[in-house]
């Protein structure tokens, strides 16, 4: 009778233990795996809450090996999340780029400061004596009634080959932007002293010389183009400045056939590079200059544009030269053929340009100071006043340079380490006109 009792025992608990290890639902398997797991053996439970063995550990591994190849790891990769970008600004896209030229109106060039190049990193804006810039100093020049803004900068002496940037010259570039753009004028923003970066007279010479070029301009505005990519339409790129042969037979006055086409070349690669950036860069105005920013009638006649319908052309024009920039030799007295200068200088420039619908900026102009300052008054309203009936600002040209003294290259208007106006009357002269 033992004996009986004893076996019904062992046969109780032998069905107790089958019916616990397989109550008829499937062992549950990672997320989205639908389907059955192979057999596997039941793991032996440790005697104590001590650590599983070497060989307790390999099987687990195995186990979970086993199961991210059927179903694939469900598990979150451990990796940043990507930074969503800023919002960008509501651009105009009504706003054609005639009507953007004209909205500029009055505007001033920070000369001599972000085109400095003569100090290695942000230590090159001071490299030519003028202070660092500030919001003090930008917010003088607005509240003296001037409505735009030109922000000279030379990037080659701050970028490699291939055109990537120093994070740390854009974050500045991008401060002192911000400085004119955050209290509502409109900012030109350049590449500047850039001719040794690019290489005009090499690329006549080499095409190898010349896709280096590209790539370096390229890579250069596409990172630009992302840094400003939210701005809205009151900036503007200007895709070089004064391209040129530097020391060349035909430096100012125009290049020859193969250098235009080069800078030409060059103005559409660029315009592309935006333009592919996408965001408010698919609208953004474009000014694009001739091969020196050069003025005369037969050079701008051949310029080739980019096939792009957001394009400003860039044209720089000390005119009267004997006036305006020549110091010995010149004259210090503004004449009645001084204003027939002038009167040619529009008439090529709306018949070109803007009677066709392209529109025009005077990127630099200026008067240089000899001691005349009813003269340079009396030429600075005839300028800027003969501009306008075309619709076309003019940017004055502010070196903050030989103050005080005369002759050529004596720009200097506004006296950045004071803060005080060197000749407002001139200043108040041009803002008037361009109203």
């Amino acid at each position: 009778m033992k004996k009986l009792l004893v076996i019904m025992l062992v046969l109780s608990l032998v069905f107790n233990l089958s019916a616990c290890g397989n109550n008829g639902t499937p062992a549950e398997g990672p997320a989205g795996d639908s389907a059955e797991k192979p057999e596997e053996k039941p793991a032996e439970e440790p005697a104590s809450e001590e650590a599983p063995s070497e060989n307790a550990e390999e099987a687990s591994q195995d186990a979970e090996e086993t199961e991210d190849a059927e179903a694939g790891d469900t598990e979150a990769p451990d990796t940043e999340e990507p930074q969503e970008e800023a919002e960008a600004d509501p651009f105009n896209t009504e706003m054609t780029s005639l009507e953007i030229a004209a909205a500029m109106k009055a505007g001033w060039n920070l000369g001599n400061s972000l085109d400095a190049n003569s100090a290695p990193g942000l230590a090159a804006e001071t490299s030519w004596g003028n202070p660092k810039t500030t919001q003090e100093l930008v917010n003088d020049i607005h509240d003296m009634g001037f409505t735009t803004i030109r922000i000279p900068v030379s990037w080659g002496t701050h970028a490699d080959e291939n055109g990537h940037a120093d994070e740390a010259w854009m974050a500045r570039v991008k401060e002192v932007v911000d400085y004119a753009y955050g209290i509502g004028m409109y900012v030109i923003l350049n590449s500047h002293h850039d001719n040794d970066y690019y290489d005009i007279g090499g690329c006549t010479e080499d095409a190898a010389v010349y896709e280096a070029s590209v790539k370096k301009m390229t890579g250069l505005w596409t990172e630009i183009a992302e840094t400003f990519k939210g701005y809205d339409e009151r900036l503007v790129f200007e895709t070089m400045n004064e391209p040129r042969t530097i020391g060349s037979a035909n430096e100012w006055s125009g290049g020859t056939e193969a250098e235009r086409k080069i800078v030409y070349g060059l103005n559409a690669a660029i315009v592309e590079a935006i333009r592919a950036t996408g965001g408010n860069n698919t609208y953004r105005h474009i000014m694009v200059p001739c091969y020196g920013a050069n003025a005369q009638y037969d050079i701008l006649s051949t310029m080739e544009l980019p096939d792009d319908d957001r394009i400003i052309v860039s044209v720089h024009a000390y005119t009267p030269y004997v006036f305006a920039m020549q110091g010995a030799g010149g004259t210090a007295t503004f004449t009645a053929s001084h204003k027939s200068d002038l009167d040619s200088l529009f008439r090529t420039l709306n018949v070109l340009f803007v009677k066709k619908g392209i529109p025009v900026v005077i990127g630099e102009f200026g008067c240089t100071n000899k001691d005349n300052i009813e003269d340079r008054c009396a030429w600075m309203d005839y300028y800027v006043s003969g501009a306008k009936v075309y619709g076309i600002p003019c940017i004055v040209w502010d070196n903050n340079s030989r103050r005080g003294q005369t002759g050529e290259e004596c720009f200097g208007l506004y006296e950045r380490s004071t803060g005080e106006w060197l000749w407002p009357e001139l200043v108040e002269t041009m803002i008037k006109a361009a109203e």
